[in-house]
């Protein structure tokens, strides 16, 4: 069976700086092909079924093998009910610690409350920096929404102050 052979250009640049002189890399180059004609003219004797199984028994006995119980434990894992039950379990516990231990987001926040808001039976009250910053023509202003009952729709007002509290406003919108 006649294998390509390399070239001497890719000879050449496989071993540049291998060789002082050209000289010397021609004569390695035609040693190699001589020795490369030898081997592709020698027979290699077909190995039997038997011989082939035996090497690859041996080679498959001498590879690192993953210990028995880690393979045990992973398949245990791998089932779909179990991963899913065990998401449920890990998100309950997760849920659990953040509901008795709640995280406080409002130390993260400035110090001028932004918006503030009461709420009583049948009205809630919004006041703050952004309601001060959109009325600011009032002085002290509050949004309120007001129902009259429960059913009611609910109405909105804007009540503030005018003139450094002298005169109380209520503007419904």
């Amino acid at each position: 069976m006649k294998k390509q052979c390399p070239s001497l250009e890719e000879f050449k640049e496989l071993f540049a700086d291998r060789f002082e002189s050209q000289e010397q890399l021609l004569r390695e180059y035609d040693s190699f092909l001589s020795t490369f004609e030898q081997l592709d003219q020698s027979a290699v004797p077909e190995l039997s079924s038997g011989q082939k199984a035996e090497i690859f028994r041996r080679s498959w006995q001498d590879r690192p093998q993953e210990s028995a119980w880690i393979l045990t434990v992973l398949n245990f894992f791998r089932q779909p009910a179990l991963t899913f039950a065990l998401g449920i379990v890990i998100g309950c516990i997760v849920m659990s610690a953040v509901r008795n231990h709640p995280i406080d987001l409002t130390a993260a926040a400035s110090a001028d409350e932004l918006l503030e808001v009461e709420h009583t039976r049948y009205s809630r009250t919004y006041r703050g920096k952004i309601i001060d910053d959109f009325y600011s023509e009032l002085e002290n202003p509050r949004i309120v929404l007001e129902q009259a009952a429960e059913d009611a729709p609910a109405q909105r007002t804007v009540q503030g102050t005018l003139d450094n509290g002298e005169i109380y406003v209520v503007w419904n919108d």
